[in-house]
């Protein structure tokens, strides 16, 4: 293994990574990293034990690479705090609320396609990509019309600070956004608490407000149930993880279509292979390319001992490659199943706006295959990719 192989280098550099991931996979599949001082891990099954056990690997903020070091958000968390958290949202993210999501993920797509209309050419991210992902967040936290194109950059910011960014000037630039946006969701969440209404935000508040033991006494706030900062913070944890690993699937996935012309014309032919392609695409690209956990305890892992307090990070772009799980894993194909990839986590902290995630690539991709088929990428262009460690993202893309 040569040490100037970077295995968190950009997609672009796909061939050199995916080399520099396979021979560690093969010869040395849990690295010690002297310079980061912590452990990378890539094998599939050494990350589905890691993330099996939160008891040994916690998720909760301890050194670097941490963008918040406080309990910013359940990815932060680990073991009743976690469940809290995640079983008051899961009873917001119902079957008929996704249903109803998706049927505006369609409208936005094709207002969005609309809006091109008389142009030969766009950016596929910031015209395609993001108004879809973008707009649902907005209507679960009851963002009203005229206040998109701010909220819009406000969204961007928190793409930017919670992505690992690595431009320490644009950080400092994007900075003070965050501030107007934690008060905007402020206000948000005290009026859907004196007036709910059907959305997820109101959800989350009335789940929030009952907590999880509907038999506490009258006038005595449930064990459970949540404060109003902390619903803020739940809330502005949903728009980071429910906009900015869609919109980076949606544009490395039609990136990926762009570079196999065979697969497009497949799902182009055939819209029902969009069932197993969502999923491909999330394999394929891995949005978010890794994660840290660090050991509450000495252990074992694949024979290797973790010291108590020492980092792991589970790199899924490489779990995702992982020949011991994936037929031919270097070949993007949408009809691929079984797919067990680990783009949006495992166990407990197995996503849960995973539907929402793949139904909106699913709707946008296809949208615009079916109504823009002649969509290509610009002459002598290519896409700008994300400068981040942590996130696979797209800049930009002329087509």
């Amino acid at each position: 293994m040569e040490a100037h192989y970077d295995v968190l280098a950009p997609v672009h550099e796909n061939t050199v990574r995916d080399r520099a991931l396979a021979a560690l996979r093969r010869e040395d599949p849990i690295r010690w990293d002297p310079e980061n001082q912590w452990w990378l891990v890539t094998r599939h099954a050494d990350i589905l034990h890691i993330s099996r056990h939160p008891e040994i690997f916690s998720s909760e903020p301890k050194g670097p690479w941490h963008v918040f070091e406080h309990r910013f958000s359940m990815q932060a968390m680990d073991g009743k705090a976690h469940l809290r958290h995640r079983n008051i949202v899961s009873r917001a993210f119902t079957p008929r609320m996704v249903s109803m999501l998706s049927r505006q993920a369609e409208r936005y797509a094709d207002e969005a396609i609309d809006a091109l209309e008389g142009r030969r050419n766009c950016d596929f991210v910031t015209d395609l990509a993001v108004p879809v992902p973008m707009r649902i967040i907005a209507d679960m936290l009851g963002v009203s019309d005229g206040d998109l194109g701010r909220f819009r950059e406000w969204s961007d910011a928190m793409v930017i600070l919670g992505g690992g960014h690595g431009d320490p000037d644009l950080l400092q630039e994007v900075a003070p956004l965050l501030g107007e946006l934690q008060h905007y969701v402020g206000t948000k969440v005290a009026e859907r608490r004196a007036q709910p209404q059907d959305d997820i935000l109101s959800r989350i508040i009335r789940a929030a407000d009952e907590g999880l033991l509907d038999d506490a006494p009258d006038g005595v706030a449930p064990e459970n149930s949540l404060d109003p900062d902390e619903v803020k913070d739940m809330a502005l944890f949903l728009l980071v993880a429910g906009n900015e690993t869609t919109r980076n699937g949606i544009s490395q996935g039609m990136l990926a279509l762009f570079q196999h012309p065979e697969e497009r014309e497949r799902l182009s032919s055939d819209p029902s292979l969009w069932e197993t392609a969502a999923d491909e695409i999330l394999r394929w690209t891995t949005p978010v390319r890794a994660m840290r956990r660090v050991a509450l305890e000495t252990t074992l892992l694949a024979g290797q001992e973790i010291q108590k307090g020492e980092s792991v990070v589970m790199v899924y772009a490489s779990a995702n490659r992982d020949d011991r799980v994936f037929d031919e894993p270097h070949a993007f194909r949408v009809d691929r199943t079984p797919n067990e990839h680990l783009s949006l986590g495992f166990g407990p902290h197995y996503c849960l706006g995973a539907n929402l995630a793949k139904m909106e690539i699913r709707i946008t991709l296809g949208r615009i295959l079916e109504r823009l088929p002649g969509i290509r990428l610009a002459e002598g262009a290519g896409p700008v990719f994300t400068p981040s460690a942590l996130i696979d993202g797209i800049e930009s893309m002329a087509v």
